[in-house]
């Protein structure tokens, strides 16, 4: 009869510290919520100082949870500073914006190349099908005209590519890898 009581005593005890442990650990995952988001807006503000606008008012709700939820959190003070700090540097980001004095543009790719790119992705899918399905020579006619296509490309756009052109080096990339495929399957 005693560990009946004593079992029901321990139940009770868990029932009640259960919601202070979650509540206390949700806090804790909000605020590093927060503070990630916090230093994703900061790297980004010069390149999209809008969205990085209405990111900051979202997490300023957050923070306004949190201080709400858990007040006397430790991380609480040093991420209102920071969010007053970003409220600041969004204010400039987007007063430079608006005069037109982008600080920073990613140059982006000329339309003629994102076309040209996706030609060249149509072309690898054909020399895919065709090797796949059994008919290696015209598979070789399809990675032969990409890998025109992509040194056309190039000539034509050299000084409008931006460096490192994560999708012109994908179509090099897979050109080779079809070649190499083509290559192992005639052995």
């Amino acid at each position: 009869m005693q560990t009946g009581w004593l079992d029901l005593r321990m139940l009770a005890a868990a029932v009640v510290f259960v919601p202070v442990l979650a509540a206390a650990n949700g806090a804790d995952e909000l605020a590093l919520t927060i503070e990630q988001n916090l230093a994703s807006i900061a790297f980004r503000l010069d390149l999209r100082p809008y969205q990085a606008g209405q990111d900051l008012e979202e997490q300023g709700r957050q923070l306004e949870l949190l201080a709400k939820e858990a007040p006397d959190h430790a991380a609480l003070p040093g991420l209102e500073q920071r969010y007053q700090g970003l409220q600041a540097d969004v204010a400039d980001a987007l007063a430079v914006a608006a005069s037109g004095e982008a600080s920073a543009q990613v140059p982006g790719p000329p339309p003629g190349l994102v076309t040209g790119l996706e030609e060249v992705e149509a072309l690898q899918r054909q020399a895919e099908a065709e090797m796949f399905g059994g008919d290696p020579d015209e598979a070789r006619s399809y990675i032969e005209q990409s890998e025109a296509q992509i040194a056309a490309l190039e000539s034509r756009f050299r000084s409008e590519i931006p460096p490192g052109h994560v999708p012109l080096l994908v179509a090099k990339e897979k050109a080779a890898a079809l070649k190499d495929q083509l290559g192992d399957s005639n052995r």
